[in-house]
């Protein structure tokens, strides 16, 4: 009976000093949180001609400053993207690659932890020349990024084809490997094409002035048995009328499709003109979003070229940004004043067997 309890208490502490071990070694860490933060800014830089990683695919050329705009309780932030090009900042609303980098930052999870020492950054190339992101809780006009929160990033961790090295605070971590691999794509793909985006909720106000007319709608959109909002469109300048649904639904529809042709400084794009300080533009379209967020498309005279007709737009998100110059196709021009026009040309709406007063 004594050899049984012996034997039980030796294997318990066998099982003890295993576990105990088995802690020490960070390649046995499960996956964890490194951090949590509430990031309002990243700034990627990309790596240097001397680093040592694989630089093929190429990564982005220029450095990138995100920022998070909160908008005020219960509304989406507003995510942007800065570049430095050629002395001169561009900035443009951030696409769904800026939104998932703070996502992916502000919960960092690694399955490795340890210290670092000179012969692990050299294995995997982790150093001045790295590519790198740098964190701020700031996000206005001038960010301090301090070096305490910047990512180095180097090679893949051996067998873990989805993680790679990466250098933070004196210390070596294995996050996920798309976190810096969408970085090997051009500046633009950072950017949001479409120029009226929304996470949630609807259009609840369209203004057109330009053209010598003015016309504008609003909408008084209502859920219906499958939790979808239903559009009821009236015509508020002139005389005041329920719109066809058919008729309010194609404005929507077309301001919706509207998007982003060109960057000035895009590859492949023709050579634009710049936009001087004193042209006014030509039209202005004006976007209400239920919750109370605005968007404002002021559009400029028409530019032609051998490749086509071209307009130039500066999209507004008042009071928090505005966006540096993009091009628009003339024939999207034109689809937006034939909506326009076909609401203010539109008859007052009957329903079937009820009249709309």
């Amino acid at each position: 009976m004594k050899q049984k309890i012996s034997l039980v208490l030796v294997a318990f502490i066998g099982l003890f000093l295993l576990f105990y071990l088995m802690e020490d070694h960070p390649e046995n860490i499960s996956e964890t949180n490194y951090w949590k933060e509430d990031w309002k800014s990243i700034q990627y830089n990309p790596p240097k001609s001397d680093w040592c990683g694989n630089l093929v695919p190429s990564f982005a050329e220029f450095p990138m400053v995100f920022r998070k705009i909160s908008r005020g309780w219960n509304e989406p932030a507003l995510y942007t993207v800065t570049t430095l090009v050629n002395g001169n900042n561009v900035a443009y609303e951030g696409n769904y690659n800026v939104k998932n980098s703070f996502s992916e930052l502000s919960v960092l999870k690694t399955k490795l932890i340890e210290s670092s020492t000179e012969e692990i950054k050299k294995t995997y190339c982790l150093g001045e020349f790295s590519p790198s992101l740098s964190l701020s809780e700031e996000n206005g006009a001038e960010i301090k990024f301090q070096t305490s929160k910047q990512l180095l990033f180097g090679k893949k961790i051996g067998a873990e084809e989805g993680r790679i090295a990466v250098l933070v605070n004196d210390e070596i971590i294995a996050p996920y490997q798309y976190i810096i691999e969408k970085f090997r794509t051009p500046v633009s793909n950072f950017r949001e094409k479409m120029y009226v985006t929304m996470s949630e909720g609807y259009i609840q106000e369209l203004k057109f002035i330009g053209q010598g007319i003015t016309v504008q709608v609003e909408n008084r959109a209502k859920k219906n048995q499958y939790n979808v909002f239903v559009n009821e469109w009236s015509r508020t300048t002139g005389e005041r009328i329920v719109l066809p649904p058919d008729v309010g639904n194609q404005w929507e529809s077309v301001v919706k499709g509207l998007k982003v042709e060109f960057y000035p400084d895009e590859v492949g794009a023709p050579k634009f003109p710049s936009l001087t300080e004193t042209t006014n533009p030509e039209a202005v379209l004006e976007i209400t979003i239920s919750g109370g967020n605005k968007i404002r498309l002021s559009l400029f005279p028409v530019w032609e070229s051998e490749q086509g007709k071209w307009r130039p737009v500066q999209r507004q998100f008042p009071p928090y940004f505005d966006e540096s110059v993009t091009w628009m196709k003339e024939e999207s021009f034109q689809n937006l004043v034939n909506a326009v026009m076909k609401v203010k040309s539109a008859s007052r709406y009957e329903r079937p067997n009820q009249k709309i007063q």
